[in-house]
């Protein structure tokens, strides 16, 4: 399903700019929801990512690229190939080598950034998160906070990635650092896709009753801001948070929600954070040894548990930017979407 489903308000989008445009990740949940929104309004789009797309949509061009190869990059982007490059390419998840994640996250942005400034492109975005400010980045963070290249491989690599755009901020090149909350939206795998899933099998449950913070931002809110700091000059060599603004939303109340939406059983289960650590350090043992991921981590316990909230001010003064999907609406889109998957009975 696109986006623009009809319990979404779609008579507010922020139209991109004219221009060429170059994605990376363009096959993901976030690219792959842009590109279909530069396509409707008749921008041309080049998609790089190691995957195809399932369908490459007609107007639009893949180029395979993988980051980790530099000259691949520079030859999928060649000069004056681009007026608008959004680096959303990122390696994910809570199992795995830092190695891995770093020959991406990091490598990988180098490669992608420094190929879209010698191209000549004229407005970069780079695509960070609220990971790279800590798992508590304290009471109504701001862009201040961080970034740092610490904790599990993800939020580290993610840290020290967006010091690689910072780094290129400051040499002059044109720059937009993005730091996303939790993105949902049909299609999202860690906030609807899979949990959807976890619950349908009863399989979900909450670390100390799920009252870590869940950082919500619906995907094409988050959108809108990308494509507001394109337009915005003054968005050059600035960062900015992007969430719905809810700073009271946990995680249980969050898939207690989710569940109602998608039509399958709320998770009533939870479990003490030590016993929810000890469970996943026994996961990961056998996951070293058998080498398929463990069904959860303890870097997952500590993320579930996370503190804090963080402020959208600079977002909303500088680019004139605010959430147009309300959470209810967010999940409303994703209840049609469920309900219509669903097969009828006579």
């Amino acid at each position: 399903m696109g986006y623009g489903a009809a319990a979404v308000r779609t008579d507010e989008l922020v139209p991109p700019p004219p221009g060429r445009y170059v994605i990376t990740g363009a096959s993901g949940f976030i690219g792959s929801r842009l590109t279909r929104r530069l396509l409707d309004a008749g921008r041309e789009v080049t998609l790089l990512d190691v995957t195809p797309p399932t369908v490459i949509p007609e107007g639009s061009r893949y180029v395979r690229c993988d980051l980790r190869d530099r000259d691949a990059v520079r030859a999928a982007v060649p000069a004056g190939s681009v007026d608008h490059a959004l680096h959303f390419a990122a390696r994910v998840g809570d199992w795995g080598s830092f190695a891995d994640f770093e020959a991406i996250n990091v490598t990988g942005t180098r490669h992608a950034l420094e190929a879209f400034r010698d191209a000549g492109a004229k407005r970069i975005v780079h695509l960070s998160s609220i990971a790279a400010m800590g798992l508590d980045a304290g009471a109504l963070a701001d862009e201040s906070v961080g970034p740092f290249a610490a904790g599990d491989p993800y939020s580290a690599t993610k840290g020290a990635g967006e010091m690689v755009a910072r780094e290129l901020q400051r040499a002059g090149a044109p720059v937009i650092v993005v730091r996303p909350g939790d993105v949902y939206g049909i299609g999202s795998v860690p906030w609807v896709v899979r949990p959807v899933e976890l619950m349908r099998a009863k399989q979900m449950l909450f670390v100390d009753g799920g009252r870590g913070h869940f950082a919500h931002v619906h995907v094409d809110n988050l959108l809108d801001g990308v494509l507001r700091a394109l337009t915005v000059d003054a968005a050059v060599g600035e960062a900015f948070i992007f969430t719905d603004g809810d700073t009271h939303c946990t995680l249980g109340e969050y898939f207690t929600r989710l569940a109602d939406a998608a039509g399958v059983p709320r998770p009533t289960r939870t479990v003490p954070r030590a016993l929810a650590k000890a469970v996943a350090l026994g996961f990961e043992g056998v996951a070293r040894v058998t080498g398929r991921p463990p069904p959860f981590t303890r870097n997952a316990v500590d993320f579930m548990l996370r503190r804090g909230s963080f402020r959208i001010d600079h977002a909303r003064t500088v680019l004139q930017w605010s959430p147009r999907v309300t959470l209810d609406e967010g999940l409303a889109e994703i209840a049609a979407h469920y309900r219509n998957a669903r097969p009828h009975t006579p």
